[in-house]
């Protein structure tokens, strides 16, 4: 029982009160400012402010066209790739695609997009007769359409991810053979048969990608729209503020930001059964159409593929590069020099940020398995763990980290390592639970039950037995905590208080004007860690356990 209550400690308890220390301020009741009347005054000059209602609608065009565009293309992708050798290659290059960190995939984008980037230098001065770079907004333009492109480009391999994991719950291939026996095409098979089930079991996982795009901060600080800005980064710039009056106009703007999230989320739903209404319908006419070729979705994935290699590979240019003018394609000189002074910007956020992902990740894991354990003695699977642990990823983050950051002041716990590793734990843990979760329950208990008639110990058999067969994929939940820890920004920025510094604040600090070659180094790091623990969590089992067949089954 003492995991469950730790666990639900950990994650309700700084949503709960952080929300209602952001709630009170909204209203003007802030004690620790001196402000001790309830006043309406806060939501007038939140309404009153000149560009608010613009971020609303940009807010909601970002991040529903990034939402549904990860959505559409991943299902078209899935139908189009299933069983054939795309199938294969998506399975095997997910998991490095889902370790980069949304901040620095932003930051390859800029550099790749920007007027002076590498696709304008690749054109130049042989096509486009530029030998400036351009007076164009082909990044942080007005319409958002670049912030998209970068949410598009991140969350499309998770979509892909859920996706392929929903399609090993359902008898796709019977379902494929059974509608072709009555001459309909594979596609209609898809889109009146499986997408409908595969949507229902999606549905959170689409909500948590909808709240994101809405609500990312560094991603729209990175490559966003900067007049007006979306609502998230309009409500962090006011909590950043060194005017009380404007925080409590950003605890106002938060929960305006909830507002709008959970409207989202209330639409989706309608969205969702209008649709399976439709495809009911559309079933029941029994009409059959033939099928398409799948060179678009094929070329949707290259394209995919190629815009990461492309910003990845421009990224690694700039980090050895001392000098490089536009329109060169390649640099004139180049230099491990940035790399050398590495040790002078790099060292703390490195170590930090090394120390707050282990932590974090690993009491997440070791919180996940007690929790999980518990579930399978009282056999107690109910929906409701699914719901709270889901609930962090949600919730839009400023909207109670500013209530969590005002608890710590007060008890000047706020600035150190140990409350950011804390921070940081509700949200490494839903994503380890929820990774975590299918291969475990999937276990066959039968094995545990053969090694506790021989040992006469549970925990024996647990420690011998259990965890070793389970050794990949607790491996890979640790890698997922790792990587999501590393890309946390504002629980470090708020929690810290500005004070720890980890490669992820650094890198975005960086991207608003700094060095290129110096954020460049900064993002390799920040995209390395993340990858190598992924790496290491697929070798290590493999090498283990190298003489055991049965282990690799």
């Amino acid at each position: 029982m003492l995991f469950p209550v730790v666990t639900c400690a950990l994650l309700m308890l700084p949503l709960l009160f952080g929300f209602i220390d952001t709630l009170l301020p909204a209203f003007g009741y802030f004690p620790i400012a001196s402000k001790h009347q309830f006043s309406l005054s806060v939501w007038q000059q939140l309404f009153s402010y000149s560009s608010l209602w613009q971020s609303v609608l940009l807010t909601l065009f970002t991040g529903w066209a990034a939402a549904l565009l990860s959505l559409i293309s991943a299902l078209w992708l899935i139908m189009h790739c299933y069983q054939s050798r795309w199938w294969q290659f998506l399975e095997k290059t997910l998991a490095p695609f889902l370790a980069i960190p949304h901040a620095a995939m932003a930051i390859a984008l800029l550099f790749l997009l920007a007027p002076s980037g590498w696709l304008m230098r690749l054109v130049s001065p042989w096509l486009t007769d530029f030998n400036y770079p351009p007076l164009w907004q082909t990044t942080q333009d007005a319409w958002g359409l670049s912030l998209i492109l970068a949410l598009w480009v991140k969350e499309l391999p998770f979509m892909l991810l859920v996706l392929m994991s929903a399609c090993s719950q359902l008898p796709v291939k019977r379902s494929l053979a059974l509608g072709q026996s009555f001459a309909y095409s594979s596609q209609q098979v898809w889109q009146d048969i499986l997408f409908p089930q595969l949507i229902k079991r999606i549905r959170l996982p689409f909500f948590t990608v909808l709240a994101f795009s809405l609500t990312v901060v560094d991603v729209a600080q990175i490559i966003g729209p900067s007049k007006p800005v979306t609502l998230a980064l309009l409500v962090w710039q006011w909590f950043s503020d060194s005017n009380i009056d404007l925080r409590l106009v950003g605890a106002a703007g938060s929960l305006l930001l909830l507002a709008v999230v959970v409207l989202s989320v209330l639409l989706s739903l309608g969205l969702e059964k209008l649709y399976l209404t439709r495809q009911l319908n559309k079933a029941m006419q029994g009409v059959r159409k033939s099928a398409s070729r799948g060179k678009l979705a094929r070329g949707l994935l290259v394209t995919l593929v190629l815009s990461l290699v492309l910003s990845l590979l421009v990224i690694l240019i700039w980090s050895i590069t001392w000098r490089w003018r536009f329109p060169d394609v390649l640099p004139a000189q180049w230099s491990l020099h940035y790399w050398q002074q590495a040790g002078s910007y790099l060292l703390s956020p490195l170590f930090n940020s090394l120390g707050i992902a282990f932590s974090s990740a690993a009491i997440s894991l070791i919180l996940v398995v007690g929790c999980l354990e518990y579930q399978l003695k009282q056999a107690n699977t109910s929906r409701w763990w699914s719901v709270m642990m889901y609930l962090p990823l949600l919730l839009p983050q400023v909207v109670f980290l500013f209530g969590v950051q005002v608890q710590l002041f007060k008890y000047r716990l706020d600035g150190n390592l140990i409350t950011v590793i804390w921070a940081h734990i509700i949200f490494v843990l839903p994503y380890v639970y929820l990774s975590l979760v299918g291969s475990y329950r999937a276990f066959d208990k039968r094995y545990m039950q053969a090694a506790v008639s021989l040992s006469h110990s549970y925990w024996r058999s647990f420690m011998a037995v259990k965890l070793p067969m389970l050794t990949r994929p607790l491996g890979l939940a640790f890698a997922i905590g790792f990587a999501v820890s590393i890309a946390q920004y504002l629980p470090t920025l708020f929690v810290g208080a500005g004070r720890v510094s980890t490669l992820t604040t650094e890198a975005v600090a960086l991207a608003s004007g700094g060095d290129r070659r110096v954020t460049a180094v900064m993002v390799i790091w920040q995209t390395l860690l993340p990858l190598l623990v992924y790496s290491a969590a697929i070798a290590w089992p493999k090498w283990r356990y190298r003489h055991f067949r049965g282990m690799h089954s």
